[in-house]
């Protein structure tokens, strides 16, 4: 019954495929300084895109930034954080408005992999995030390289990704963000109508191997890993989704708020109005990168 609710997940994200495949280009906004290149990875032995926003005091300067780390959501790609959320052109708003400094967006490539290693060790995503990727940027732009410097959010799977890589790593990440993120405590509080399951089952079998058990799940999810706060070593937290999440995610952020608030853990939660995916986030991303620029230490 478990892995059959698990399943209802995965169906929970398929729509962003409507909108255009993960592998696809998107139509990038005009003004956008966004740039998009390629690293190899080691670990997973191919070469993986990712899109970088540097700041507009970049090239003339000798400074370095803090950075902020963006993971998209399942079937949408490096280029999403500027086509559907135009988020490069709100920053560049937001600092010439002054309400906010100035620092550095990277946004890698995931897939479908939930920024999580398999159980069987062949896929590791996590990995190429923390070991691989953030490395990389960090010796290649003029990075401040530090905790507290270093944020990281998401949105849906990405938000996953970002809450449950930052409270694994709660020693690389001073801050995390998340909009709309997959969160189940109660795995039957997703809603959606039954079908189309079955194609699904094998990303979360590939991934986490649940027709073995659930282990491998809980050890990589958020809920279970905001069990223990004392971990977080600080760690700044904000997460908000939808009233009317098509998917339930609403319920899972509001226990995640409980759950904190009981262990008396600070972190800012929003339930606000509004749906799934970027058509909600766009009114509530300024948000987030407010709370980063301030956990950077700006004023």
């Amino acid at each position: 019954m478990l892995r059959a609710l698990i399943l209802v997940l995965l169906f929970a994200l398929e729509l962003p495929a409507q909108r255009g495949g993960f592998g696809q280009r998107d139509t990038i906004p005009a003004g956008s300084r966004v740039e998009y290149k390629t690293f190899q990875s080691k670990l997973l032995g191919r070469e993986l895109r990712y899109g970088l926003y540097l700041p507009p005091s970049y090239s003339n300067s000798t400074k370095r930034y803090p950075i902020l780390y963006f993971l998209h959501g399942m079937y949408e790609n490096e280029m999403r954080w500027s086509s559907r959320g135009q988020t490069d052109l709100m920053l560049d708003r937001m600092i010439t408005d002054g309400k906010i400094g100035e620092f550095i967006v990277a946004i890698p490539f995931g897939a479908t992999s939930f920024y999580s290693n398999t159980r069987d060790g062949t896929e590791r995503w996590e990995d190429v995030i923390v070991t691989e990727f953030i490395p990389m940027i960090e010796s290649t732009y003029r990075v401040n390289a530090s905790r507290v410097t270093r944020g990281i959010s998401g949105i849906s799977m990405g938000g996953y990704g970002a809450l449950k890589i930052a409270m694994k790593h709660p020693d690389v990440f001073g801050a995390v963000s998340a909009h709309s993120a997959v969160l189940l405590k109660d795995l039957s509080a997703a809603k959606v109508a039954a079908g189309r399951l079955q194609m699904f089952q094998g990303l979360f079998d590939r991934i986490y191997a649940i027709n073995q058990d659930l282990s491998y799940w809980e050890a990589n999810n958020p809920m279970t890993l905001a069990m223990d706060t004392k971990k977080f070593n600080g760690m700044k937290i904000y997460f908000d989704c939808g009233t009317e999440d098509e998917y339930g995610f609403e319920v899972g952020t509001k226990q995640l708020d409980e759950m904190l608030t009981k262990a008396s853990y600070p972190h800012e939660a929003h339930l606000y109005p509004g749906h799934h995916g970027w058509d909600y986030a766009v009114q509530h991303t300024s948000e987030s990168l407010l709370f980063h620029w301030k956990a950077f230490g700006g004023k």
